[in-house]
């Protein structure tokens, strides 16, 4: 081989060789696998600051979001590249954008001074500031106590600079604690000296043991002084303290407070002066007065006061303003507002009738709102506007309980009476019926009476039906009469029994006017009057009670209290008759023949339970679904 060709493969070998070297020791800055930040942050601690730059802007370019921060600090600090606050400033932002909390805290600090951009910009560093203070730093949550103590790129306000403070103190910054303790040196010398401001904040810190420690006493005290200096802040908080409270008193000293920072323009407490008008708490009740406060804060856009405004205005059958408001509210996300305004779209108030609507509405709202629940309960117990699903209303109706809903109780005693949407049980019937009881809903009473009476509980049945005879219910009253005459878990009692029946019988209830005239007739146990027996049967049949119109012919018939009259007789009995009272046709057919031997009704009681509410067709919507009538005071 010759010398020159030696030397040549020489060559050659050594190039093959250093490309592989090169290929192995030189990084892959290309590889779309490499992990940049872990690899940059590696180079960095070793300081290498130019491999660290590479692999940085590498992850930087893909979105990372940790990495376009360390780039953006290369650049402010000019390591491993030509010092660049704008370019510091423009990786930063990227950062930022993705939520990285040092990134924003650093923006922050670039734009107050004015490194990276063409002027400082305070207002710009303050946002970037909370947002990283929102989210937990401690260092910009001390910058804005700095920045709200100074009125520096935001309104100075005393408030804000401690309660950031506190914050920044509570994640044991020193430098935090230091200006926290200097700051409420600082206010406390003011508040001692009269100043309004000064005393709000200290009643909240007090109020709230924040920065010092609880004091319920301190914090009223200082709200009262500065309320008393014309504080507007003070004079709502204030207000709210002692609306708690009971007494007459109270909650007059919290209207005339809600009024005197209403006056300041303070909206919250325009609307809870307008709910106290309307109510008539602490001041006497004044629709005007309620609906001026109320339009006013509504229309600052306080939910609360937009749906008390609706419904103020719907109780004034202005339904279109109403649905106006209840909007306003409902998309605002007040649940009480949603439900009315479901129940005035699904009855066509203010608006044309819209069931479709009206669902959403009540859905969005029975996440939260009792009455809701209890009307989604009852509108998929009865499929209004949807399909009819009981085991849903069951689960609705659960929920709506919960709250102490007396209605949704009695529906479920009802359901498990029947065995509707559930497993008939009729332990759990008298559960929901008791609970329902318990708050005074005579028809769970009722139910519940009936249950007892089944079973052949008479005590506990004559206890309950009494309870609602006295609560007013006709249907009791007659039953409670019909026991005693029959002795029925309670002492036989002619007389008294006489005093329920005519308590019923005053108010128009039939059956009670047909047992009374039987008592009469007979004269068991009291005297015997056919005049007066004749007077109620005459009452019940005019109402066409068929069991009345066949003993009003009897009557008539035999001339008994009346004069004699068959063909009056055949009148009642036809009647009766032509209802299906099969007795009244048996007697039509002797009266024909001119045959004696009728055949009466000693007494009539209905011990069925009562489910109109499962059976009412048509259903009575607007008596059945809940509203809320007068102004909510949250």
């Amino acid at each position: 081989m010759s010398k020159q060709l030696r030397i040549a493969l020489i060559t050659i070998l050594l190039v093959v060789v250093g490309a592989v070297y090169m290929l192995i020791s030189t990084p892959d800055y290309g590889d779309i696998n490499a992990d940049g930040v872990r690899l940059g942050k590696a180079a960095y601690q070793q300081g290498d600051y130019d491999e660290a730059a590479k692999w940085f802007h590498l992850a930087a370019k893909k979105g990372n979001k940790q990495a376009q921060y360390q780039f953006a600090m290369l650049y402010r600090n000019g390591k491993g590249v030509d010092r660049d606050d704008t370019q510091a400033v423009r990786w930063l932002k990227l950062a930022a954008a993705q939520h990285h909390q040092e990134a924003e805290y650093q923006l922050g600090a670039m734009l107050e001074h004015g490194r990276g951009v063409d002027r400082a910009d305070a207002a710009a560093a303050f946002k970037w500031f909370r947002q990283a203070a929102l989210s937990g730093h401690s260092g910009a949550q001390l910058h804005l106590a700095l920045m709200y103590e100074k009125g520096h790129g935001v309104k100075k306000s005393d408030a804000q600079a401690l309660d950031w403070a506190v914050k920044a103190a509570a994640s044991d910054n020193t430098d935090a604690k230091s200006y926290l303790q200097q700051l409420l040196n600082r206010i406390n010398a003011k508040a001692s000296n009269g100043d309004a401001a000064a005393q709000f904040v200290l009643a909240r810190l007090y109020e709230r043991g924040e920065g010092l420690q609880a004091d319920k006493n301190r914090a009223e005290q200082w709200l009262r002084q500065s309320a008393a200096k014309g504080n507007p802040a003070a004079q709502f908080h204030l207000a709210e303290l002692l609306r708690q409270r009971k007494g007459s008193q109270s909650i007059q000293q919290a209207a005339d407070l809600y009024l005197q920072a209403a006056r300041q323009g303070v909206m919250q407490a325009a609307a809870k002066i307008g709910a106290l008008y309307a109510t008539g708490q602490g001041v006497n009740r004044d629709l005007t007065a309620a609906i001026s406060w109320l339009k006013k804060a509504a229309d600052a856009g306080q939910s609360q006061a937009q749906t008390n405004l609706g419904i103020l205005l719907a109780a004034k059958h202005q339904d279109q303003q109403a649905i106006h408001w209840l909007t306003q509210a409902a998309q605002g996300g007040a649940a009480d507002a949603q439900n009315n305004l479901a129940v005035m779209l699904a009855l066509g108030r203010g608006a044309k009738r819209d069931l479709r609507s009206a669902l959403q509405w009540m859905k969005k709202a029975a996440a939260a709102d009792p009455l809701a629940q209890y009307n989604l309960g009852l509108i998929y117990l009865r499929g209004i506007g949807i399909m009819q699903n009981e085991e849903t209303a069951a689960q609705w109706l659960q929920k709506a309980q919960a709250s102490g809903n007396k209605q949704a109780r009695f529906i479920l005693g009802l359901l498990y009476d029947t065995g509707r949407g559930v497993v008939s049980n009729t332990a759990t019937a008298q559960h929901w019926y008791g609970l329902a009881a318990e708050a005074g809903d005579t028809n769970a009473i009722y139910n519940l009476a009936v249950l007892y009476y089944g079973q052949s509980d008479f005590n506990k049945a004559f206890a309950l039906f009494k309870r609602a005879a006295n609560a007013g219910d006709l249907e009791a009253q007659n039953i409670v009469a019909s026991m005693l005459q029959l002795g029925q878990g309670v002492t036989f009692d002619v007389q008294q029994a006489l005093t329920w029946y005519s308590k019923a019988a005053s108010h128009g209830y039939a059956p009670a006017q047909f047992n009374l005239g039987n008592l009469y007739r007979k004269g068991d146990g009291m005297e015997q009057r056919d005049d007066i027996a004749v007077n109620w049967y005459r009452k019940a049949a005019a109402q066409g009670y068929a069991p009345a119109q066949n003993a009003l012919a009897y009557m008539v018939a035999q001339g008994r209290g009346i004069a004699a009259n068959r063909e009056q007789a055949l009148q009642w009995l036809q009647k009766a008759s032509a209802q299906g009272f099969s007795i009244a046709g048996h007697n039509l057919s002797l009266l024909r023949q001119k045959q004696s031997g009728f055949t009466l009704v000693s007494l009539e009681v209905n011990f069925q339970v009562r489910a109109n509410i499962l059976t009412e067709n048509p259903f009575d919507l607007a008596h059945r679904l809940q509203i809320y009538h007068t102004p909510q005071l949250h």
